[in-house]
């Protein structure tokens, strides 16, 4: 399953999940509309209020109903809609602060958190996301991890103590790909809408509980002897309204665990599956799974773990008896799925694993280099073509990639992009003009906004702006989470010095474009500078003819200035899209699809579905690869298309040519 059928399988899951959730809540408040109407017809028959005036009592009153139901339904609704707001503000960083998580400084001297970082650090490089924040939970021993977030921009990945104890760097390289597996296939979306369902219905047994925890109750027996029937009668309507919101309340809960356990299984195994493909190291993820088994643990202690257990690697409580709740299968099954030859769990001694143990592991990564006999050829046209299938997804080819390209790029600039403020000026350097007076004028801008943050400025300057095309995205991803630190003011002028350094030369290149829909899609949102999208989706290309005809023009046009050649690479994008539905797309002139229209484009085209995407994705790579090389230009407006659509693209995909020809 690759990540398109990802995407969309996650979203008719979470419509799965939200038509159970309506039917869970609906079934709830009526139930307690109907106990209302109960205990009204008891009380006045009890009363002989109506007996007494010889008229029979009326069981259903449409509005007696109406207004016991409608406000349990608006009370549901209402604190699911809050806790999801909640949530999304914080992204994925709240959740894990929530479980008691400590941000990792990047660039901690620590060696066993400096492991963590460079293997999440180059699963992102490999998969073509930014960098998500990294948490480690220092007071739970047993190994698990998690992945929480809306969308891969704001994700968060955390791990427990337990995990940099007793996991070497290949487990802890399966256990970090599995969290990847739910945040390329869209997981971390539908966990946190089950933790907002599962809150809403909460909020009706808390009610319960506190209204009959504190009823007065010397009050109400001292009330009998003056007036039982202004007091005493209204008391035991409140107590019976209690009682009902804590019973339904309780049973709601159940329904919804039911259906969140349900879900949760089903993608624990894509997750473990995805791993294995990701590494192509089936002992990395299994023997993770083996130690959980064989005595180490997967428990968590943390108040707050049962509302997200669904999000963890392993199971977060001792098992119970009743397996219909468990939020994951059965470890001998998960492993089995892996491994199998696997015959049962060896006894696990909690000793942790040594410096060098660690550092043995960790020569995998220095010793990599472009004439290593693991290393790859980019540079293959058949392979480039074939990579555009398998947009979205990780290899052991690329996880190679990731860790050559971290190997090229300085120390000094890695420390760097750890740092907010040094993150800030990197991105000052990428921008920096090849015009000579240009580039001095900007660099006196990155001095008027953060002063000499560098001891040897012109060592920064030339590793950075130097830099090929991969690298220098790659660069932008690494940057990604140290700019998620900034705050709103922060960053205000962190974007107010992009816009005058691109300024400065008095036009927007493609590179300064593909760096602010960079900036657009994963920090705007962060800060909350961009309006949620609504949930249309166009389904068919038909819908979008004009947009698609824009940027296979752009990307045709970009590829070659020969009318011919950008003709050819055209055609062959848009026989892609014309096989689903497109129509006769007809290649545009240049002047008519320019920064602006693309833009334009893009916005729209984001509101296609994931199937619609790819084909998209797949014309525009058909297109830049006509002519079996791959140009910079090339390469930064499909990042830009990319990220515009939701979409990681790895840097190894397509081949790069030398200086950009």
């Amino acid at each position: 399953m690759n990540f398109f059928e990802c995407q969309d399988l996650a979203r008719r899951n979470s419509k799965i999940l939200i038509f159970y959730y309506s039917i869970a809540v609906l079934g709830i408040s009526s139930l307690i509309g109907l106990s209302v109407l109960y205990a009204r017809s008891w009380l006045l028959e009890s009363e002989g209020g109506m007996r007494h005036l010889g008229e029979s009592v009326n069981f259903f009153d449409l509005k007696v109903f109406l207004l016991s139901a409608g406000p349990v339904l608006a009370l549901i609704l209402l604190a699911s809609f809050f806790k999801s707001l909640a949530l999304s503000k914080g992204g994925g960083a709240m959740v894990a602060k929530s479980l008691g998580g400590r941000e990792v400084d990047r660039s901690t001297n620590n060696h066993k958190e400096r492991v963590l970082v460079n293997v999440v650090e180059e699963m992102s490089i490999a998969s073509g996301v930014p960098v998500p924040s990294i948490f480690i939970l220092d007071q739970e021993d047993d190994i698990n991890a998690f992945a929480a977030g809306y969308t891969p921009s704001d994700a968060a990945i955390g791990v427990t103590s337990g995990c940099l104890n007793f996991l070497n760097r290949d487990e802890l390289q399966g256990v970090i790909a599995h969290e990847f597996s739910h945040i390329l296939n869209g997981d971390m979306k539908l966990n946190i809408r089950m933790i907002s369902v599962l809150f809403g219905i909460l909020v009706l047994t808390l009610i319960g509980y506190f209204t009959i925890r504190f009823l007065p109750w010397g009050s109400s027996r001292r009330s009998r002897s003056n007036s039982k029937e202004e007091n005493g009668g209204g008391l035991v309507i409140i107590l019976f309204i209690a009682l009902t919101l804590l019973i339904f309340g309780f049973i709601g809960q159940i329904m919804a665990k039911l259906i969140k356990a349900a879900v949760s299984r089903q993608r624990e195994f894509l997750a473990d599956a995805s791993a294995v493909q990701f590494t192509r190291n089936p002992a990395g993820i299994s023997g993770a799974l083996k130690k959980i088994g064989g005595g180490a643990g997967s428990l968590i202690g943390h108040h707050r773990a049962e509302e997200a257990s669904h999000m963890f690697f392993g199971s977060c409580f001792k098992k119970k008896f009743i397996n219909i709740f468990a939020t994951h299968p059965p470890l001998e099954d998960r492993i089995k799925a892996i491994d199998g030859r696997f015959e049962g769990f060896d006894s696990f001694e909690n000793q942790a694993y040594s410096r060098d143990q660690f550092d043995q592991n960790e020569s995998m990564i220095s010793s990599f280099s472009g004439g290593n006999s693991n290393s790859i050829n980019i540079e293959s046209d058949q392979y480039g073509l074939d990579s555009l299938e398998q947009m979205g997804q990780i290899n052991e080819e690329q996880l190679h990639v990731a860790r050559r390209i971290l190997s090229d790029i300085d120390s000094r600039i890695i420390d760097a992009v750890h740092d907010r403020s040094g993150a800030k000026v990197i991105f000052g350097f990428l921008l920096l003009s090849s015009n000579e007076s240009i580039k001095q004028k900007q660099i006196v801008i990155i001095n008027d906004f953060f002063g000499p943050t560098f001891d040897d400025l012109e060592v920064h300057i030339h590793g950075v702006s130097n830099s090929p095309s991969a690298t220098k995205i790659a660069l932008m991803d690494l940057c990604i989470p140290s700019l998620r630190n900034c705050s709103e003011s922060e960053y205000d002028q962190f974007c107010d010095f992009i816009d005058i350094l691109i300024k400065t030369d008095g036009h927007v290149d493609l590179f300064e474009y593909m760096i602010q829909r960079i900036i657009k899609r994963h920090l705007d949102k962060y800060f909350g500078r961009i309006k949620k999208t609504d949930s249309f989706r166009y389904i068919s290309l038909s819908n979008v003819n004009n947009e698609c005809a824009v940027i296979l023009s752009a990307m045709a046009g970009v590829g070659s200035a020969i009318k011919t050649e950008s003709q050819e690479a055209f055609n062959n994008g848009s026989l892609i899209l014309e096989n689903e539905g497109s129509g006769n797309l007809k290649m545009l002139d240049q002047k008519k699809c320019g920064l602006h229209e693309i833009d334009q484009a893009l916005d729209t085209l984001e509101k296609c579905t994931a199937k619609l995407k790819k084909r998209i994705l797949v014309a525009c790579g058909t297109a830049a690869l006509s002519d079996n090389y791959l140009t910079c230009l090339e390469l930064e407006l499909l990042r830009a298309i990319a990220d515009s659509l939701g979409t990681p693209i790895p840097p190894f995909v397509f081949r790069e040519t030398q200086n950009g020809h």
